[in-house]
């Protein structure tokens, strides 16, 4: 490709309307009108040889290309602001202080890798987490978060976000449990239900997608125990005879405590985890390097 044909500003575009999901939300971040972002938008698919992002519902997604580009674009554009304001960016070396919504699956699965890689390369900088909870939306809009992670569809402008992991689901119990005798035979639903369960129930959280499905196919289990922790639940059914359903991302956690995993003998959807951050700090570039750190951690 010839750089002579490449305008930075369709970069700029492109970064737009990937955190907007639109061109319509983009156009007044970058104070044009919209049918100049199309045309901008249209000759970036043409240099690219690819559509870039296409309809889904009310916004535009990313194609596969797209995806692959936006991280690398938005370090281009960073490293253009750094460039043109004639300082180097060392957050490495500050004692920046982060506010972190997080829930209790991002403090056993991502929390733990989060410190250590800090420790490691930024020792200065600290860190607070936050319960995500009802209010977590009106703290980023007041600066109190720097951002969150995001278990449920991503909210909407004036608030950006970018996806880390699609995870799923898998049943745990003790090693000595009547269904690890089973051994080769599969496990039914009826084994699934047949045993108490404990379950982690947080506040502002929706119903588990577990129970909505046993609900639409008219079957309920029995709930022994409910806590505010997976990391309860999974010490908690340690030589009992009851279950727990956890992210897959909790296994290594669960084997460590003694417990063994099985598939569940139904398909529930995967769930997306996002991080999630106000628009107003975009530009900051201590906030850019430590969500592109979030984002390399996935």
């Amino acid at each position: 490709m010839n750089l002579h044909r490449i305008d930075l500003n369709l970069l700029v575009v492109f970064d737009a309307i990937a955190r907007a999901g639109s061109v319509k939300d983009a156009a007044p971040q970058l104070a044009l009108s919209q049918p100049a972002v199309s045309h901008a938008l249209n000759r970036l698919r043409e240099l690219m040889n690819d559509p870039l992002f296409v309809r889904s519902r009310n916004r535009l997604v990313p194609t596969e290309r797209a995806q692959s580009m936006i991280v690398q674009v938005a370090d281009i554009l960073q490293s253009v602001r750094v460039l043109m304001n004639g300082e180097e960016l060392n957050v490495v070396e500050s004692d920046r202080h982060f506010r972190i919504g997080i829930s209790d699956f991002t403090a056993l699965a991502i929390v733990p890798r989060l410190t250590r890689k800090l420790q490691e390369i930024a020792p200065k900088i600290t860190m607070e987490m936050i319960p995500v909870g009802e209010s977590t939306l009106n703290q980023l809009a007041a600066g109190e978060l720097d951002c969150t992670f995001w278990g449920l569809q991503p909210p909407e402008a004036p608030y950006q976000s970018q996806f880390l992991f699609h995870d799923s689901f898998l049943g745990f119990c003790c090693a000595s449990h009547p269904l690890i005798e089973l051994e080769s035979e599969e496990i039914s639903i009826d084994d699934y239900l047949r045993f108490p369960h404990a379950i982690a129930q947080f506040r502002a959280s929706s119903a588990s997608p577990i129970d909505v499905f046993l609900k639409g196919i008219g079957r309920r289990r029995t709930i022994a125990l409910r806590s505010p922790s997976f990391m309860s639940n999974i010490t908690a059914i340690a030589g009992t005879k009851m279950i727990a359903t956890l992210p897959s991302r909790l296994e290594s956690m669960a084997l460590s405590q003694g417990l063994l995993s099985f598939p569940l003998p139904f398909s529930i959807p995967n769930f997306n985890y996002s991080l999630v951050w106000h628009r107003r700090t975009e530009a900051d570039p201590s906030g850019i390097w430590f969500r592109r750190l979030l984002i390399d951690l996935r």
